[in-house]
């Protein structure tokens, strides 16, 4: 009776330890901002606009070929968009975005469309 209970406690360890090889481990902070608009600006994470829970957000910037115009959008989850443009000033920090970057961008005013700033932030804190 106690070899049976020894092999049967024996048996559980060993497949507890299996199970647990094949667990991923994701550790680490981690904050997937959504996308934020407001009057001149947009804010989040591409992660965060990917994983949202609703099918609405996107942020994110791209270049024309090889042309130096450069174009940044993003929507919020409520379905507000804001867009902007920019010229070769923003060319490689553009081509520095990657799926764990934070993006934020803003115009000089309301009604402006070029873009007077852009900011990439690439952190582990971004990705998913």
């Amino acid at each position: 009776m106690k070899a049976n209970v020894q092999k049967l406690i024996g048996t559980a360890v060993l497949g507890l330890a299996l199970w647990s090889i094949s667990i991923p481990a994701w550790a680490g902070m981690k904050s997937l901002r959504e996308v934020i608009i407001s009057d001149r600006q947009a804010s989040g994470t591409t992660a965060g606009a990917r994983y949202s829970a609703d099918s609405q957000q996107y942020i994110g910037c791209y270049m024309l070929g090889n042309s130096d115009f450069v174009t940044c959008s993003a929507r919020d989850k409520t379905g507000k968009s804001f867009a902007c443009y920019g010229d070769s000033k923003f060319k490689a920090v553009v081509k520095a975005i990657t799926d764990f970057s934070q993006i934020y961008f803003y115009t000089s005013a309301p009604t402006d469309a070029v873009c007077s700033y852009l900011e990439i932030q690439n952190d582990s804190l971004y990705f998913r």
